[in-house]
């Protein structure tokens, strides 16, 4: 304690405002308190010189005499320490928000899915769920190649599967099987009949012969499957069944403008930068949008999210 106090060594130069200044001078003197330098700038104010213990009474003694205190100038190894400390605390206070900062970065915090049709995300979310994928886990913990031959075991549909861990997010990319398309409708005379337009890939005959071959372009009518088998002069009627693949085409018509305006990219740009944990949001830098048109490009690839605006404006054209 006797250390301590020693430590608490410094001096504060004051200058006080008081109705009457010499009752708050007796008010300190009778308290014991140690005062220096006294020199009196007007009629109600006073500059003196204080220990650091004694700036407690000073106030209890301007509040008694409705005073007001300024600190012109302090010194001393008390308020060395006091600088020290408050330094030492920002720094430790940094070292701590970076080193978690860096612990979050090192774990997974989303999981995004993209398929097509006949596979839902939420079933294959259900899946990594079961193999222990969830958000919070460890990246170290994952090995996509292995992940990506498990997810293709569990699920059926699946025809390949691509999983990469981009910044804290899993993105898992699934292609679906597709059952091909059989062109087998049945004619009055057993014959299998192209439904569209296309180019034959490949032809599997249960039953008739084929009138087609692989690279064949045929039409819409066109006979692929003839009911018949047989030596020639011995030919004899059956139902045409098989499995055809084909490349098939398709027409589609549009709208295409060809006056007006179009939006066309000014050059000008601004920003979004943050971070995001559990699906919250720290902006580092909030961009002011003021475009009325833009392009809006996430890039949240990194560790720092980014969100880029490029202006466009209305101009006219003739196309």
């Amino acid at each position: 304690m006797r250390l301590l106090e020693k430590l608490k060594v410094g001096r504060i130069t004051l200058e006080v405002s008081a109705p009457v200044p010499e009752k708050f001078l007796n008010l300190l003197w009778s308290k014991g308190v140690e005062i220096k330098n006294i020199n009196r700038l007007d009629i109600t104010t006073l500059r003196l010189e204080i220990g650091y213990l004694e700036y407690k009474e000073v106030e209890k003694a301007a509040k008694k005499c409705k005073g007001k205190i300024h600190i012109v100038s302090r010194g001393g190894l008390i308020f060395l320490i006091i600088r020290l400390k408050r330094q030492v605390s920002l720094i430790a206070g940094s070292l701590v928000f970076l080193g978690g900062l860096y612990l979050l970065s090192t774990h997974l915090w989303a999981i995004e899915i993209t398929t097509k049709e006949n596979v839902a995300p939420f079933e294959i979310r259900k899946q990594l769920a079961q193999l222990g994928i969830k958000p919070g886990i460890s990246k170290n913990d994952i090995n996509v190649y292995t992940l990506e031959k498990k997810i293709e075991n569990i699920n059926s549909n699946i025809l390949w599967i691509r999983t990469r861990i981009e910044g804290s997010t899993l993105k898992v990319v699934i292609e679906e099987k597709v059952t091909p398309p059989t062109i087998n409708n049945d004619t009055v005379s057993g014959d299998c009949v192209a439904k569209m337009d296309g180019e034959i890939k490949r032809i599997y005959i249960k039953s008739g012969t084929a009138k087609v071959a692989p690279g064949n372009m045929v039409k819409e009518g066109d006979i692929l499957i003839k009911g018949v088998e047989g030596k020639e002069g011995g030919e004899y009627s059956v139902a045409a069944k098989g499995t055809v693949i084909a490349n098939t085409f398709y027409e589609k018509e549009m709208e295409v403008k060809i006056s007006g305006t179009k939006l066309e990219k000014t050059g000008e740009k601004n920003e979004d930068l943050y971070l995001e944990f559990f699906n919250k949001k720290i902006y580092l830098k909030k961009a002011i949008n003021n475009f009325k048109y833009y392009d809006k490009i996430d890039n949240n690839n990194g560790f720092i999210n980014q969100v880029t605006y490029f202006e466009r404006e209305k101009r006219k054209n003739l196309f």
